[in-house]
């Protein structure tokens, strides 16, 4: 009777799934972490009305918070992980 082994899984499915591509990371972490600040800093000053989301510089003020928070996030974060997963160490 022979042996059934399971073949090596792939390297790819060793990779956590927030590192498998950057889209992943930015769905997982940046985009619910902008959309938790705009929230909370609008807490801080006042309340949360409709007419706060019908404002361009709501948005506005996310994509600005993404852009920052996510090349740091990147850099610090992502870039290195990815890379350490990837090369499988």
């Amino acid at each position: 009777m022979k042996n059934h082994e399971e073949p090596n899984p792939s390297p790819k499915s060793k990779i956590p799934f927030i590192y498998r591509s950057y889209f992943k990371y930015w769905i997982v972490l940046i985009l619910p972490a902008s959309i938790i600040t705009i929230i909370v800093t609008q807490l801080f000053t006042g309340s949360i009305s409709a007419e706060f989301f019908r404002l361009p510089s709501t948005y506005f003020k996310m994509i600005i918070f993404q852009l920052i928070f996510g090349l740091w996030m990147y850099f610090r974060d992502y870039k290195p992980k990815s890379r350490q997963y990837k090369d499988g160490v």
